[in-house]
């Protein structure tokens, strides 16, 4: 379900939506920054979701060597997603996504 420049998000779990994360999986890790493995590094973000524009950041890389899940940091309530919510994210240009519910 993967095609250049979107994915889709179907794996939002009850434990990330309390963690307020979404874990952006090896297949859809292409969209993102890269990974550096060995080094944790986050990067700033701007997530539009309908008019409205958000800042947040994605952390990805590990400090043991090993390849993990990205981690977008989320504010449900504010963007307005739900636990178990199917979103397509797109990529606007470098660090700029916007979210659609689908």
């Amino acid at each position: 379900m993967l095609d250049k420049g979107y994915i889709y998000i179907e794996n939002i779990t009850d434990k990330d939506y309390s963690k307020k994360q979404v874990r952006i999986i090896v297949r859809n890790k292409f969209l993102f920054p890269d990974e550096i493995i060995g080094i944790s590094k986050v990067y700033n973000l701007i997530i539009i979701i309908g008019s409205n524009e958000f800042q947040t950041t994605y952390r990805i890389g590990s400090k043991d060597g090993k390849s993990r899940s990205g981690v977008l940091k989320t504010d449900f309530d504010k963007w307005g997603i739900n636990f178990g919510s199917v979103l397509k994210v797109i990529k606007v240009k470098p660090f700029v996504y916007q979210i659609d519910k689908v």
